[in-house]
């Protein structure tokens, strides 16, 4: 009630100037306060400090969410892909394939471009085109949900350690783990 006659008194006061009409020199005057005002509310040290502690708070709290929504949700799908081929692979790279994995699986991207999203990281001196070369034939046998060329993939890729594969090998294998996590990633969603 008291905001509703506060506006009607100042519409029907005469000499008061409506400070937005920008052809009146009171106009420039009040925004000029205005802006000077803001200008020492926004500079002074306080604030400013108390905002940068905010931000750094908020950043953390939503860095730690990002970091736990990660885990929890790759956990099962890491313990899956760490019984399967922690002999093979670094324990780095299966999880960094299941972290991507659990993300990609919901993006709704086309499975060639998951698969080649999953090991891009992990393998940096792959070209992106170049690795889905190697991730089409498992793409389609994702798509049709057929394994046999995955199972082909795998026995194809000898069983030496890690290091001793050539870069051919490192990538066909990643690719391969990537798309187990990627089907099993999809099936728990």
């Amino acid at each position: 009630m008291a905001a509703d006659h506060d506006f009607v008194s100042h519409l029907f006061t005469p000499d008061a100037p409506y400070p937005w009409d920008h052809d009146s020199p009171e106009a420039e005057a009040y925004l000029a306060s205005l802006d000077t005002a803001a200008d020492e509310l926004l500079n002074h040290p306080t604030i400013d400090a108390t905002l940068r502690a905010g931000w750094s708070t908020w950043s953390e709290q939503v860095e730690a969410q990002w970091h736990a929504d990660a885990t929890s949700s790759s956990t099962p799908l890491l313990a899956r892909l760490n019984q399967q081929f922690q002999e093979r692979v670094p324990a780095t790279l299966l999880q960094t394939i299941a972290t991507t994995a659990s993300h990609l699986a919901r993006s709704g991207r086309p499975l060639i471009e998951q698969l080649v999203g999953c090991v891009n990281e992990a393998l940096p001196g792959w070209e992106s085109d170049d690795l889905a070369v190697l991730a089409r034939p498992l793409a389609y046998s994702l798509r049709d949900g057929r394994s046999e060329i995955l199972a082909l993939n795998l026995r194809s890729i000898s069983q030496a350690d890690w290091n001793a594969l050539s870069d051919i090998e490192q990538a066909r294998l990643s690719l391969a783990i990537a798309s187990v996590a990627l089907k099993a990633a999809e099936q728990e969603n």
